[in-house]
């Protein structure tokens, strides 16, 4: 399925109650199949995100605060069947990685060198991440229960993806109805023992190796704000697989 925002990722929680007042909700006009078929025409109309062995997206991050923003690399890379690593870099320095070789999934801190192997509820919520990554994965495949519904929120229409998987919270995406193109993306999760809210909007698209992206996202966690903007996102690149193995130099 066309990333979601995602290199980010993992990447991805609800904040800020006003947006959802004052907006109508009624029963789709067409099916879950017909929506992914027509976003799949939107965003990859040759096919060739959907049919690729490997991406490398780069993005700018930067974090805004109060006095100073904080401004950070983030790189995404995945290579099929199902290998994928996000990359934070601090002054061209990695500082974290979040990995996934498709079976163990691992946090890495290039600081301290250390390695921390993922296992239980984390483990699986990385592991439907994976497949929300996946090319030429549909909503069906990311979730065990989905429901579509249409949305209508100050005059713009929208179809409203609800995507549950056993045991974690739901995970729901703004589809422009016109555009056929995700708007925005809201789930809770886990971070350091709390629960937090996560917000991602897509606030732009453009055309990277013939495949139409987000190449701008706001991202809320909590109240901490984010800007990420693409740099740089190229198909069927060469990556090892040992690239997705926790190792220091």
């Amino acid at each position: 399925m066309k990333h979601i925002g995602l290199a980010v990722v993992l990447i991805l929680f609800l904040t800020g109650c006003e947006w959802l007042r004052d907006y109508q909700e009624y029963p789709s006009d067409i099916t879950i199949e017909e929506l992914q078929k027509q976003m799949n025409e939107s965003s990859d109309p040759d096919g060739l995100y959907r049919n690729a062995h490997s991406y490398i997206m780069k993005q700018t991050l930067t974090r805004k605060g109060i006095f100073s923003d904080d401004d950070y690399m983030v790189e995404v890379k995945f290579k099929r069947p199902g290998l994928w690593k996000t990359t934070t870099f601090k002054d061209n320095k990695p500082m974290n990685a979040v990995m996934f070789n498709g079976r163990k999934a691992w946090i890495v801190d290039y600081r301290t060198r250390t390695s921390t192997e993922l296992t239980g509820t984390v483990l699986a919520r990385v592991s439907h991440m994976q497949t929300l990554l996946l090319p030429d994965s549909t909503f069906q495949d990311s979730f065990e229960k989905v429901a579509l519904t249409q949305y209508r929120k100050n005059g713009i229409e929208y179809y409203k993806i609800v995507g549950q998987n056993t045991g974690f919270d739901p995970i729901t995406i703004y589809i422009g109805k016109y555009t056929s193109l995700p708007k925005r993306v809201e789930t809770r999760e886990v971070l350091n023992g709390m629960k937090v809210n996560y917000l991602s909007i897509m606030d732009s698209y453009a055309m990277y190796d013939r495949v139409m992206i987000a190449n701008q996202n706001t991202v809320v966690v909590d109240n901490t704000t984010s800007i990420s903007r693409v740099v740089q996102y190229r198909l069927n690149v060469e990556l090892s697989d040992s690239e997705f193995l926790p190792a220091f130099d």
